[in-house]
């Protein structure tokens, strides 16, 4: 393992905590990561958010209860509800201070800082293209550092693929890399894509190749439940909306798109109309309600998930170029984000407890392991 000066020891944490801040402790974790509210009202300039005020009284009670905040900046989005053009030179200023903002006053609470999150999702970075993630990430990190110089600092906006879109990021943030204390990653191995715990330890490795940066591994899980769809299944649906093929959708997704339910459909359009027929199709695990990807050896159900972090963790924290590990999430969702149904694993069955916040098998592996770290 790598551990972080300003850190003081591997950093063991959760996504998205809820209630029950004692079981979160009693394994082990010392951390937990969560979405910063935009911290003014929308055309109130200076004025403070009742949603971000609440969010400050919660790192107040996360440090009280012993566990250190790795807070997320607000998406592009947020910027655009608020009156600002995130992807306007212009505004690149205003996205600095308000990053700037948020790091001073939180800062009382010892809290850590992720600039936004995974712009190489479309409905992430909406309304930026790309290329215009670059800047918006150059000034969260610019807007955080000059507040809080010992503040960790990092970003997760690239993938272990060393795809173009994430060797453009590197290069574009080159210079900016002395800001950073760490590269996040976000890995679904077994999952979103096929693969194996190894193999999310390999994803470990190639960014840190990629980048020479300790890895804190930001977003990483196993979920206990759903299927995985298979090309039939694909088939199957698309005939059931008069189409024979995917290359009919790809002639006319707008049409396609009509035929979905509505959420996913409307999530798809956010993207650039020329990418509809493609966000579509990669919308399928919505639309089926089934994995795109799987383990060969796990299942996803409450007892695989815990075999998958029996096999996982120890890998994770020996592993010579990672500095952290958060695991996503505490708990299970009552509904999918991704598409609002409660029926869709998809976002509703990653947590190591469930709804209610009773433990699932994973938690205790998780408790054994990072307990003795």
């Amino acid at each position: 393992m790598l551990v972080l000066d300003k850190a003081n020891s591997f950093i063991k944490g959760v996504c998205h905590p809820r209630k029950r801040l004692d079981l979160i402790t009693q394994a082990g974790m010392q951390w937990v990561r969560m979405d910063v509210p935009f911290p003014y009202e929308a055309g109130k300039p200076g004025v403070v958010s009742k949603r971000y005020a609440d969010f400050r009284e919660r790192c107040k009670t996360m440090s009280e209860n012993g566990l250190r905040s790795m807070c997320i900046t607000p998406y592009p989005r947020a910027f655009v509800h608020y009156g600002v053009d995130p992807a306007s030179d212009s505004w690149l200023g205003t996205v600095k201070d308000v990053c700037r903002f948020m790091a001073a006053d939180l800062a009382q609470f010892n809290v850590a800082w992720q600039i936004t999150n995974e712009m190489y999702v479309f409905h992430f970075r909406v309304p930026l293209t790309p290329e215009q993630t670059i800047p918006f990430l150059a000034a969260g990190l610019e807007g955080v550092r000059e507040a809080v110089p010992g503040a960790i600092l990092g970003h997760n906006s690239v993938t272990a693929a060393g795809s173009e879109y994430d060797l453009s990021v590197l290069a574009g943030l080159k210079q900016y890399e002395p800001l950073m204390d760490y590269i996040g990653l976000d890995t679904y191995k077994g999952t979103w894509a096929n693969g194996e715990p190894d193999d999310i330890v390999a994803d470990i490795d190639r960014t840190f190749e990629l980048t020479g940066m300790p890895v804190l591994v930001q977003e990483f899980g196993f979920a206990s439940a759903g299927e995985i769809f298979t090309e039939t299944d694909v088939i199957d649906y698309i005939k059931s909306k008069g189409y024979n093929s995917l290359e009919e959708i790809y002639a006319s997704p707008e049409d396609f798109l009509n035929r979905i339910p509505y959420y996913v459909a409307a999530r798809v359009m956010e993207s650039p109309e020329a990418d509809w027929g493609m966000n579509a199709v990669r919308s399928m695990p919505h639309i089926i309600k089934k994995w795109p990807g799987s383990s060969k050896i796990y299942r996803h159900t409450p007892e695989g998930q815990a075999e998958f972090f029996n096999n996982l963790l120890g890998k994770m924290i020996d592993n010579k170029n990672t500095c952290g590990a958060m695991i996503y999430c505490w708990s299970d969702d009552s509904v999918c984000f991704g598409c609002r149904n409660a029926d869709c694993p998809c976002e509703t069955a990653w947590g190591l407890m469930y709804s209610d916040e009773s433990p699932k098998p994973a938690y205790d592996v998780v408790k054994r392991i990072f307990t003795s770290v």
